[in-house]
């Protein structure tokens, strides 16, 4: 087990910068859906915690995509010639299926026999906390190779009402490699108790005047910004996968999170256009 305490916002890694980043949207299980009372088991009395009631044809209905299946197709997308050392999964909406653990099975996955482990419950911020967390233990592992997955799915086996995070449009995947940097590395700010009047000014503190500024879900900039697909805390990731690949010069990355009232932004430094076949 490893206790994480978090550095002062805003941290600055300066450590790791991007050579891949994809993005992959997630149809529905072509297979029909076939009873599975363990699963139903768990589901009921985990929804029944909290007031709800497990619906099975609701369930059945749903896309039913795992985030061990996104991660799976989205590590073979990768173009992994050398070990993984650090493994990062972030995601706001539940796994469709809990039973299987995500960042165990990417550690037998992948070679290197990677740390891997999760951040949720965040919103939105979570990617923000997990890019951090890798700039933080890269410090432990020389020549760090890393791998943050942003996971988003629209299975809810239950009805929602009063959600603090709207259900994201698609099932959606982001996995983002990274290497060591040197200056050029990526940098996270954190910025908690924002309100949305004020985020437009730390903005302006935080990103360069040439970069290209991605935004996420009702945010608003002074400066001319990019907004990101419905796609939960996913979306300005996926943007930022679409962006990268014809864009030289840096990119942020900004989203808030309504229910905190944190301002995360990630700035990465400018790079070559990426060719992809």
């Amino acid at each position: 087990m490893f206790l994480s305490i978090a550095s002062p916002a805003p941290a600055r890694t300066g450590r790791l910068r991007p050579v891949q980043v994809i993005a992959r949207r997630f149809g529905p299980d072509p297979e029909p859906y076939r009873d599975d009372p363990l699963l139903e088991e768990y589901l009921s009395d985990m929804t029944e915690l909290y007031g709800r009631r497990f619906d099975r044809d609701r369930h059945a209905a749903a896309s039913r995509n795992s985030f061990t299946t996104m991660a799976d197709q989205l590590v073979r997308d990768l173009d992994l010639a050398v070990p993984v050392d650090l493994v990062v999964i972030a995601h706001s909406t539940p796994d469709a299926d809990p039973r299987r653990v995500t960042a165990c099975y990417l550690n037998e996955l992948l070679h290197g026999d990677p740390l891997a482990f999760a951040v949720s419950d965040q919103g939105p911020v979570a990617p923000f906390t997990a890019l951090r967390l890798l700039g933080t233990y890269s410090g432990d592992f020389p020549g760090c190779r890393a791998l943050l997955l942003v996971l988003e799915q629209t299975t809810m086996s239950y009805e929602v009402t009063g959600a603090r995070y709207p259900v994201p449009g698609h099932d959606i995947g982001v996995a983002v490699l990274l290497e060591p940097a040197g200056s050029d590395g990526v940098s996270v700010h954190q910025c908690p108790d924002v309100t949305p009047a004020a985020a437009g000014a730390l903005l302006d503190d935080v990103v360069p005047a040439d970069a290209v500024l991605i935004t996420g879900r009702g945010m608003t900039a002074a400066r001319p910004s990019v907004p990101a697909p419905d796609l939960g805390a996913a979306g300005v990731w996926a943007e930022f996968a679409q962006r990268r690949a014809d864009t030289a010069g840096p990119i942020a990355v900004a989203d808030h999170d309504p229910v905190s009232g944190t301002l995360c932004v990630a700035v990465f430094a400018g790079t070559e256009p990426e060719v992809r076949s």
